[in-house]
C-alpha cells in the first residue's frame, strides 16, 4: 500500500511579513532619497512626480510577489528559470550583487556616521564606519537578521528617527529657506521617477522570497501598497528637511539639533537590520559569481568592500547609484514579469538576449545625456525578447500558475 504526502499548507498572512515591508519603505534610505529628489525638482512638482514613480514600483512589487505566490517560488529559481543556469545566472546574481555592494556602502557610510557623531567623534567619522562595519560581519555571520524581533526593533527605530526628523523640519520651517530650482524640466521629471523605481528595484524582485508562502494575492496586495504607503511618507519626509536645513544628509542634519542624541542613536539602529540583510543577500549573489567563493569569504568581502564606499561617503551619490542601477535594471524585470505572469516556457537564452540588449541601449542613452534610459531599455528588452520567442520558440511546456486566488 503506498501513501503519499499531503500537500504543503501555506499559511502565512501579510502580516507575519508586514515588518520587512514597512521596513524597506520608512527609514534612512527613503528619507535621504527624498532630500535627494528636493535637489533636483521644486516641492509642487514632487508632489505628482514622486507618486507616478511609486505607483511604478508598487506594480512591479505587486506583479512579483503574484508570480512568487501563485508559483510558490523564490527570487534565485524564477530568474534562473527564466535567464539560464549558465551566463544569465552569473548576471543575474552579479547584478544584485553589485546592487547590494552599493546599498551596503550607502548603510555603511551613513550608519558608521551616526555611530561616530553619537560618541562624539566627528572628526574621527571611520571609526564609527569601520565599527559598524566589524558589527555586521560579526552579527551577520550569527545569522542575528533572522530574528523577527531584531526587524521590528529596527523598524520601530526608522518610525521614531522619522518622527523626530518632522519635529525638526517643522522647527526650522520658519527660520530656514532653502530655494528650489525654479524650473521643473522633462529631464529632471523623468530623474526622479526613475530614481524612485531604482531605488526598490532589486527590493521589488526579492519580494518574491517574501510573498510565495502567503495565503492569497490580498496579502501580496496589502503588504506591497503598506510598503509604497509609508515609503511615500518618508520621501515627504526628506524633501521637507532638504528644505528646511538644504542638506540631504541625515548624520549632519540631525547633528546640529537638541534631539541629536536621539536621532543618531535611532538613525544608527534603524540601519542595522537592513545592513544584515544587504550582507546576506550581496553575499549569497557573490558566491553564484565567483566560482568555489564560499559564503564566510564572501561576507567579507562584501562588508569590506562596503567599509571602504562607506569611508568615501559613498552614501552621498546615492541618487547617481540609483541612476546607473536603473541603466541596467528595466530590461530585467520586464522580461522577469512577463515570463513569470505566463504560462508559456520562453528560451532563456533568448530572455538573457533581450536583457543584454536594453540594457545596452539604455546605457547609450544615458551617456548621450537622455533621460529616457529606463524606459527605452525595458522597451528594447522586452521587445527583443517577445520577437525572440516567436522566432525560436522553447519546446518545454512551463509549469502552471497554481493557488489563484
Amino acid at each position: 500500500m503506498t501513501t503519499t504526502s499531503p500537500p504543503t499548507q501555506y499559511t502565512a498572512r501579510w502580516y507575519n511579513r508586514a515588518g520587512i515591508w514597512i521596513g524597506i519603505g520608512i527609514n534612512p534610505a527613503s528619507i535621504t532619497l527624498g532630500g535627494n529628489l528636493a535637489t533636483k525638482l521644486e516641492t509642487p512638482a514632487l508632489l505628482w512626480v514622486v507618486p507616478i514613480g511609486a505607483f511604478c514600483l508598487w506594480a512591479i512589487c505587486v506583479a512579483a510577489g503574484i508570480i512568487g505566490r501563485r508559483r510558490r517560488t523564490k527570487f534565485v529559481e524564477w530568474s534562473t528559470n527564466t535567464f539560464g543556469i549558465g551566463a544569465g545566472a552569473i548576471l543575474i546574481n552579479l547584478s544584485m550583487a553589485l546592487g547590494m555592494t552599493g546599498w551596503a556602502g550607502f548603510q555603511m557610510g551613513l550608519g558608521g556616521t551616526s555611530l561616530a557623531n553619537l560618541f562624539g567623534i566627528n572628526q574621527a567619522s571611520w571609526i564609527g564606519v569601520v565599527g559598524m562595519g566589524l558589527l555586521v560581519l560579526i552579527l551577520g555571520n550569527l545569522e542575528v537578521n533572522k530574528w523577527n524581533w531584531f526587524v521590528w526593533l529596527t523598524t520601530l527605530s526608522s518610525l521614531a528617527m522619522a518622527l523626530i526628523a518632522v519635529i525638526i523640519a517643522l522647527q526650522l520651517a520658519d527660520t530656514t529657506r532653502v530655494a528650489a530650482p525654479l524650473t521643473s524640466t522633462p529631464q529632471a521629471i523623468f530623474s526622479v521617477i526613475t530614481a524612485v523605481i531604482a531605488f526598490a528595484s532589486l527590493f521589488a524582485l526579492r519580494s518574491t522570497d517574501f510573498t510565495w508562502d502567503l495565503v492569497s494575492d490580498r496579502d501580496v496586495i496589502i503588504d506591497a501598497t503598506t510598503f509604497i504607503s509609508v515609503f511615500l511618507i518618508s520621501v515627504t519626509i526628506g524633501v521637507m528637511l532638504f528644505r528646511a536645513t538644504g542638506s540631504p544628509d541625515l548624520a549632519v542634519v540631525l547633528s546640529g539639533t537638541p534631539l541629536a542624541l536621539m536621532g543618531k542613536a535611532f538613525l544608527f539602529v534603524s540601519l542595522m537590520s537592513p545592513a544584515l540583510s544587504t550582507m546576506v543577500s550581496g553575499s549569497l549573489a557573490w558566491t553564484g559569481v565567483i566560482k568555489n567563493l564560499s559564503y564566510l569569504p564572501a561576507t567579507i568581502m562584501l562588508v569590506g568592500v562596503g567599509t571602504f564606499l562607506g569611508l568615501i561617503r559613498f552614501d552621498q551619490s546615492l541618487i547617481l547609484f540609483l541612476d546607473w542601477l536603473a541603466a541596467i535594471m528595466p530590461p530585467a524585470i520586464a522580461i522577469l514579469l512577463v515570463s513569470g505572469l505566463s504560462e508559456r516556457k520562453f528560451s532563456t537564452q533568448v530572455a538573457l538576449t533581450g536583457w543584454a540588449s536594453g540594457a545596452a541601449v539604455a546605457i547609450v542613452i544615458k551617456l548621450s545625456g537622455g533621460s529616457f534610459h529606463l524606459a527605452a531599455g525595458a522597451a528594447v528588452g522586452l521587445a527583443v525578447f517577445l520577437i525572440g520567442n516567436r522566432l525560436f520558440p522553447a519546446v518545454s511546456p512551463s509549469k502552471n500558475l497554481e493557488g489563484q486566488s
